[in-house]
C-alpha cells in the first residue's frame, strides 16, 4: 500500500509543469545525536538524567514565491517536523512525522508582507532574535514561538522593522484572541540592535487542566526588551522580560484536591538574559553562552491556604559549533538548570542541511 502510494504521489508530482518548481525550493536538516537529559515522574518528581540517542528538531520544507502582478508578490511555506531517531511505531520505517511547524501563505509587496497560517510570532521574531543563541537547552519559552490560525503583518523601513500578529481561532467563538507584536531598531552606535516586543492571550488550555474550571481562562500577558552589541568577533546581549498570569480557576478546594499542592491565582515571572556568541579565532569553531536570573513571585492556595512565594533560579547554557562543510555542522551544547533536585543536560549532534 505504501508503494502504490508513493508511486501515485510521484506521478502527480512530475505531472506539475516545471514552471511551478522554477521558484519554489524544498529544504531540511537532519540533527540526530546522542542526549542525556533528566526526566520527571508521574507525580512530577525529577529521576536521574536519561542518556541516548535523540533527535534536535530535524525538519524538511519547502518554500518559494510567485509575483503576482508588478511590485506584488505571493508567498508560501511548508514546515513540518520530524523524528530522525523513529521513536514510536517500531514498523514504520519512514521516520516518524511529529507535526507541522510552519504553513501560511502571503502576499509581499511596498506595503510589506500579510501571512495568513502558522507562523513564526512577532514576539520570538524580534527579542527572541536577539536573546534566543542557544542552540537546544536555552530557548526562551517566554516568547512562545509559532503560533497557528494567524493573521500577520510585516514591514521593514531604514533601520526600522516591525511585525503585528493577530490570532483568529475559529473554535473560540471571538473575532481575535490574541495579539502579538515586536519591533527591532538596528545600527544603533553601528553594529547594535534594540528590540521591544509585547503578547496577550488566554491560555484556554486551562478549562481542561487538572483543576477542572470549567468556564475559566487564564489570562496571560509578557512584555520584552532586548539589546545586542558587536565587539569585533563577539556579540553581547542583554535582555528583560516579565510575565504575568491571572489564574481565575485557581481556588482553595481545587488546590487542596490537587496533587500539585495548590496553584497560583496571580503570578509574576522576571526574567534578566545575558549573553556572548561569537567565533573562537580562526578556529572555525562558534560559541554561544546564555545566562538567565529568573523570579517567580506568585499569590494563591497551597495545600487550601491562603499563600505567597518568591522561587530564583539562575539557569545558563554553553554551546559550540563547528562547521564541517557540506551543510553538515557538529554541534554541542551543556546546560544547567541551577537546581538541587535536577541533574543538568548536555547534547552532542550532527546537523545536515540540505
Amino acid at each position: 500500500m505504501k508503494k502504490m502510494l508513493m508511486v501515485s504521489l510521484l506521478g502527480v508530482l512530475l505531472s506539475i509543469p516545471s514552471t511551478v518548481f522554477a521558484q519554489a525550493s524544498w529544504y531540511g536538516s537532519i540533527r540526530t545525536g546522542i542526549s542525556s537529559v533528566p526526566d520527571l515522574n508521574e507525580f512530577s518528581i525529577p529521576i536521574p538524567a536519561k542518556t541516548g540517542v535523540a533527535d534536535f528538531a530535524s525538519r524538511w520544507g519547502i518554500q518559494g514565491s510567485n509575483e503576482v502582478s508588478e511590485g506584488l508578490t505571493a508567498v508560501y511555506r511548508y514546515e513540518r517536523s520530524i523524528d530522525s531517531t523513529n521513536a514510536g511505531d517500531p514498523n514504520d520505517d519512514d521516520g516518524n512525522d511529529t507535526g507541522g511547524r510552519l504553513s501560511y501563505v502571503g502576499l509581499s509587496g511596498g506595503f510589506g508582507t500579510v501571512t495568513i497560517g502558522k507562523i513564526w510570532g512577532a514576539a520570538y521574531n524580534h527579542f527572541g532574535g536577539i536573546v534566543d543563541q542557544a542552540l537546544w537547552y536555552g530557548s526562551p519559552g517566554e516568547t512562545g514561538l509559532r503560533f497557528e490560525n494567524a493573521v500577520s503583518y510585516a514591514v521593514s523601513v531604514g533601520n526600522v522593522s516591525l511585525q503585528v500578529d493577530a490570532i483568529m481561532d475559529q473554535s473560540t467563538g471571538k473575532s481575535v484572541d490574541a495579539f502579538n507584536f515586536g519591533a527591532t531598531l538596528g545600527g544603533v552606535m553601528e553594529t547594535g540592535s534594540v528590540a521591544i516586543a509585547h503578547r496577550s492571550f488566554p491560555d484556554r488550555d486551562s478549562e481542561t487542566d487538572h483543576r477542572d474550571t470549567g468556564t475559566a481562562i487564564t489570562e496571560m500577558s509578557s512584555s520584552f526588551v532586548a539589546g545586542s552589541y558587536g565587539i569585533g568577533d563577539m556579540t553581547v546581549f542583554l535582555g528583560y522580560s516579565q510575565d504575568s498570569v491571572d489564574d481565575p480557576g485557581c481556588n482553595p478546594l481545587e488546590a487542596a484536591g490537587s496533587h500539585f499542592g495548590g496553584c497560583y491565582s496571580k503570578s509574576k515571572t522576571r526574567t534578566t538574559f545575558a549573553g556572548a556568541h561569537g567565533e573562537v579565532g580562526d578556529t572555525g569553531v562558534n560559541y554561544v553562552l546564555t545566562m538567565r536570573n529568573k523570579v517567580l513571585s506568585g499569590s494563591g492556595f497551597v495545600s487550601g491556604n491562603a499563600s505567597s512565594s518568591t522561587e530564583k533560579s539562575t539557569p545558563w547554557t554553553l554551546g559550540l559549533s563547528r562547521n564541517l562543510g557540506g551543510g553538515a555542522t557538529l554541534n554541542f551544547e551543556h546546560g544547567e538548570p541551577d537546581s538541587e533536585n535536577i541533574d543538568p543536560s548536555s547534547g552532542i549532534w550532527l546537523q545536515v542541511d540540505f
